[in-house]
Order: structure tokens, then C-alpha cells, then sequence
């Protein structure tokens, strides 16, 4: 998940509550009361699994797998221990 973005669509995020799924973030649909509140992504909620609509989404995000971190510091230190022609 990433951070401090909302205000396009309520967002699925992996919050089991009792039978339903959490939501996070609001979105732009929301026009009762004071819908900054409902902006902020900070702002959490929940729904059941198959619920749809136009206002609720995902967020895809790419995580590097841990390989590429380790062959990315094993060529680091190749290159710091390559001898100079």
C-alpha cells in the first residue's frame, strides 16, 4: 500500500472486519456532510467483499523482489573490489 494518497476512489486494503473488507480513503463521490473528512487517507471504513461500485478501487503497487536487492549489492561490492587496468 502506499502513503498519503486518497481523494480519487475508497481503496480495498487487506483489513479484515468480522465479515466485511477494509476500505480506506474516501473518494470523490462522497458528498454527505463535510466531505473533506471523507478525503483524508487517513480515514478508514468497511464493506462486504463483493460489494462494487464506481467509487471504490485498488491501488496496484510494485514491491522489488528481495533477489534483486541481494544481486544488486553483490554487483555493488564487485564493483568496489574491481582492480583498475
Amino acid at each position: 500500500m502506499t502513503a498519503g494518497q486518497g481523494g480519487n476512489v475508497w481503496e480495498w486494503n487487506e483489513a479484515a472486519i468480522s465479515t466485511s473488507r477494509g476500505l480506506r480513503g474516501g473518494s470523490f463521490g462522497d458528498s454527505h456532510g463535510d466531505s473533506r473528512f471523507y478525503l483524508l487517507s487517513s480515514y478508514r471504513s468497511g464493506n462486504i467483499p463483493t460489494y462494487e461500485d464506481e467509487y471504490t478501487g485498488l491501488r496496484v503497487g510494485r514491491v522489488p523482489e528481495p533477489a534483486t536487492l541481494g544481486l544488486l549489492a553483490l554487483g555493488g561490492m564487485a564493483m568496489l573490489r574491481k582492480r583498475p587496468c
